[in-house]
């Protein structure tokens, strides 16, 4: 018979392995750490302060000073740790009477399963905000409270910049010019900002186009055999097919840097452990982190309305 001390000695460790598992598994196929920058946090939450550089060098003249400059304090982004977590309870009763079956095929193993699998989905699902709210302060801001992508992000020396391109569909044409514009930008001092895009995000729906854009020798929308200038340019850009992405027709460009942060506070971890008045096994899988925008300019979105 399945007593509660067999199962808490014998079984419950199989489900511990099955939750970890089916997370590790899932996180395996996630791509949400090719958008991220993955850092660990022991405090409570973290902060930057972003700042200028400094100007350009001035003329002087023969026995003239020198002219002092100093760099721009920016705005402040704050990353403060949240906690997901989920749990199940097993009753005794259905532990005693074995209403899900106690082997390696029954309803124990897909509670596990389910655990970890949630666990991971969280992770991906609230990355892809990012994309899916970029136009939208919804769920994060940059430092200076604009959404992701916006048309009018403030430099420190009072310009402003674009990180939205015009709405169009992705085609050859539209991919060109568009990266010509988002590699082509300045910084808070009107430097050039010497960054290049190294993965086009796309939806599954524009998964074929991309393909054809990033890989084709030849220019993919006319039949003229005319030369590809992406392919000559010596750009090796990734598409990254990501189905979490809702809006179909969006393609977003992202570039060198630490555009968006995630902090670890700690690691996904698992947990079991008996409710001593009721008998029934308690188990659990939780997760603490922060995530938000670090430098808006790492990313050129084209997201039609």
């Amino acid at each position: 018979m399945w007593t509660r001390a067999r199962f808490n000695k014998a079984y419950v460790p199989g489900m511990f392995a099955w939750m970890i598992d089916s997370y590790e598994q899932k996180r395996a196929e996630s791509m949400y750490n090719q958008l991220v920058t993955m850092k660990t946090s022991r405090k409570k939450k973290e902060e930057n302060a972003g700042r200028s550089g400094l100007a350009l060098p001035t003329l002087k003249g023969e026995g003239a000073p020198v002219t002092y400059d100093t760099q721009i304090a920016g705005a402040t982004q704050t990353w403060i740790h949240d906690v997901y977590a989920i749990a199940v309870r097993i009753t005794e009763e259905s532990i005693e009477d074995n209403l899900y079956e106690l082997d390696a095929g029954g309803g124990y193993k897909e509670l596990s399963y389910d655990i970890g699998e949630a666990l991971a989905e969280n992770l991906e699902t609230l990355c892809a905000r990012f994309f899916n709210y970029g136009t939208a302060t919804t769920y994060h801001t940059t430092r200076d409270g604009k959404a992701l992508f916006a048309t009018d992000h403030p430099r420190l020396d009072g310009s402003t910049f674009s990180n939205k391109g015009t709405d169009a569909d992705l085609t050859y044409l539209t991919f060109w010019s568009n990266l010509i514009t988002a590699e082509n930008q300045y910084n808070h001092r009107q430097y050039r900002i010497k960054k290049k895009v190294e993965k086009l995000w796309v939806a599954p729906q524009y998964e074929r186009k991309a393909i054809e854009i990033l890989k084709s020798s030849d220019r993919p929308d006319t039949g003229n055999r005319a030369i590809s200038a992406y392919a000559r340019s010596g750009r090796k850009i990734r598409e990254m097919v990501w189905p979490y992405m809702t809006d179909t027709d969006q393609f977003i460009y992202q570039m060198s840097g630490q555009g968006i942060i995630m902090f670890n506070r700690r690691k996904t971890r698992f947990a079991r452990d008996k409710d001593f008045e009721t008998g029934d096994m308690l188990i659990k899988g939780d997760q603490r982190f922060s995530i938000e925008i670090n430098d808006p300019q790492c990313f050129y979105g084209v997201v039609p309305a």
